[in-house]
């Protein structure tokens, strides 16, 4: 069963708002998911954008470094979401955040080169835009360096509905849909395995 990005966004709210589970926890429950799948690695880049897909990441990597792994953050972006700002103040007393920014992508590369597994956290299924030159450069370096490619719900650059790429599209070798395989998902041979996550989305029976 595939899902649409509207349908996606509809049970969200709904969990949300109607049933009152805090989206925070929501995201705990994701991050936890998804931790729990790759945690038999030792080495980590988690690459995070600002928005609840970063904040996915976020949550990925404290449970990992609390658990003794290599991990390094990496931080891209402008504007934050509430939730993915208080995962930063978290993660960010428990090692050291870097920021991408310009075109200095050196430490990233190193980073990316060095560490078993990559993890895409940029951009979730609210991205509907072209991609700028900066994201599209950043897209190609993690496909170029990347050892073992984890996408966070959907590969960034990837629509969800319709699986077509904005510009440019994270290759992942296995992708962590979080709650629901979204449509586009099963158009795009970017995603990799494609596996779910459960978060704790309230749905009735014919949903």
């Amino acid at each position: 069963m595939t899902i649409s990005k509207n349908k996606m966004i509809e049970l969200e709210k709904r969990t949300i708002e109607e049933f009152k589970i805090d989206s925070l926890i929501l995201m705990e429950n994701a991050g936890m998911g998804i931790f729990r799948e790759i945690n038999q690695y030792d080495s980590f880049t988690i690459i995070c954008g600002k928005g609840n897909n970063g904040g996915d990441g976020l949550v990925i990597a404290r449970h990992l470094i609390l658990n003794g792994k290599t991990v390094e953050v990496f931080v891209v972006g402008d504007k934050e979401t509430e939730d993915f700002s208080k995962n930063l103040e978290i993660i960010k007393k428990l090692t050291d955040v870097k920021y991408i920014e310009g075109d200095n992508f050196n430490e990233l590369i190193e980073s990316i080169e060095v560490n078993e597994i990559t993890v895409d956290a940029i951009f979730g299924t609210g991205l509907n835009r072209k991609l700028n030159k900066f994201y599209r450069s950043l897209i190609d370096i993690i496909n170029i360096h990347g050892n073992y490619i984890i996408g966070v719900d959907i590969p960034s650059g990837m629509d969800a509905d319709t699986g077509e790429e904005y510009g440019n599209c994270v290759a992942c070798n296995v992708t962590y849909a979080i709650s629901d395989i979204k449509k586009g998902e099963l158009l795009n041979s970017n995603v990799g395995e494609l596996k779910k996550v459960y978060i704790g989305i309230v749905r009735y029976k014919d949903e």
